[in-house]
């Protein structure tokens, strides 16, 4: 038996709207909340980050609740995997691929081990024609 990680995330560049034919390079900041740092830690320092490096993103229509880019955690082409650097978990999504006037939902989902588990924050914007 082993404690298995909860995080906090949030995309730090997400705009309310984009054009239909942008293409939105997003960053995703992650923190582990078991994490407890004392004050020194917090007032001298960035926020220590923590990239998730199994983790997938899912985008929903939210008028209906479809879903457009699924989570692609099978053994084929996995093209909504994060990817990650020195600097924290990133992913590009395409606008032209979404329908224009409709709000979106994007959603992640990280492995750990053999399970899969969802992270509870959801995060929205539109696309403009």
């Amino acid at each position: 038996h082993y404690e298995i990680d909860t995080f906090s995330t949030n995309i730090t560049n997400l705009k309310p709207s984009y054009g239909n034919s942008e293409k939105a390079n997003l960053r995703v900041y992650t923190r582990n909340k078991s994490l407890s740092p004392n004050v020194y830690t917090m007032a001298s320092s960035r926020a220590p980050i923590s990239p998730m490096r199994n983790s997938f993103y899912q985008v929903t229509r939210v008028s209906d609740n479809h879903v457009v880019i699924p989570y692609t955690t099978g053994s084929g082409e996995q093209y909504s995997k994060i990817s990650y650097d020195m600097s924290g978990s990133f992913f590009e999504l395409d606008m032209s691929l979404l329908e224009s006037n409709y709000n979106y939902e994007i959603r992640f989902l990280r492995q750990d081990g053999n399970s899969y588990t969802e992270q509870q924050e959801r995060f929205r914007f539109r696309v403009d024609p």
